[in-house]
């Protein structure tokens, strides 16, 4: 039971998170992002143009933008069996994780009410734009805490079922790096470095995307393979307390 119960959290996570890139593309339009010089004008025109889309959008991602949760319970879970003594890692690992979904949760409640009230002053809605995509594509704060404690785990351990090979540690602080660009968005408002630019928009997404897939997949299959283990070291007791008896 804990083993299915860990692989269905685990795919509850990548449905929610697929629903909600569907959401910040199809609804709440910012896949790309528009342009970060545009006017308030311009921005508050947007609004007015996908106002029922944006609030749909919004209503749809308030149901599963929290999808970063369910991950790092099970990932939290797989560290702890690989550390021993006290779990600082797999605590950080946890509170990492748990924080930096407030980065996903929040930018959709913006872009909502930058539509909820669509004729109101540009300059108010531009406010809340601006709110919702700086913090969705600036969100270094906790991700790096979450990153760190898989990579340090997964290169400091050695046990046949891990959850985090010695490649997936490497992988992971490639990842956590590419993160840290997201910041830079605070400064240029064109090129590749603004907020819909490849450097902090297009490779950062993609590069989350895929290491959560590949993170899940990878603990997917260590989680299945903890589970034949067991089942065949209950095996192998049970056949030898028949053989004494």
């Amino acid at each position: 039971m804990t083993h299915r119960s860990q692989i269905i959290i685990l795919i509850w996570g990548l449905v929610f998170m697929a629903i909600y890139g569907l959401a910040l593309w199809r609804l709440l339009h910012m896949w790309p992002p528009p342009p970060a010089n545009w006017t308030a004008e311009q921005v508050a025109q947007f609004y007015r143009e996908n106002t029922l889309d944006i609030r749909i959008g919004a209503m749809v991602t308030s149901w599963c933008s929290a999808f970063m949760v369910p991950f790092a319970c099970v990932a939290a879970i797989q560290l702890r069996r690989l550390e021993k003594g006290l779990p600082v890692w797999t605590v950080l690992h946890l509170a990492g994780g748990i924080l930096m979904s407030m980065f996903l949760v929040l930018p959709p409640i913006f872009f909502g009410v930058a539509a909820y009230t669509p004729d109101r002053a540009p300059e108010i809605t531009q406010l809340m734009h601006e709110y919702g995509l700086l913090m969705l594509v600036t969100t270094d704060q906790y991700y790096i805490f979450m990153m760190i404690s898989i990579a340090v785990v997964s290169l400091t351990t050695n046990d046949e079922l891990t959850a985090f090979p010695r490649w997936l540690g490497y992988y992971t602080l490639w990842a956590a790096l590419a993160f840290e660009v997201g910041a830079l968005a605070f400064l240029p408002k064109s090129g590749p470095f603004s907020w819909n630019g490849i450097m902090v928009f297009w490779m950062p997404i993609s590069v989350f995307g895929v290491w959560v897939i590949t993170t899940s997949i990878v603990m997917i299959r260590a989680i299945l393979a903890q589970q034949r283990a067991e089942e065949g070291l209950a095996a192998e007791t049970v056949g030898g307390l028949e053989s004494t008896v």
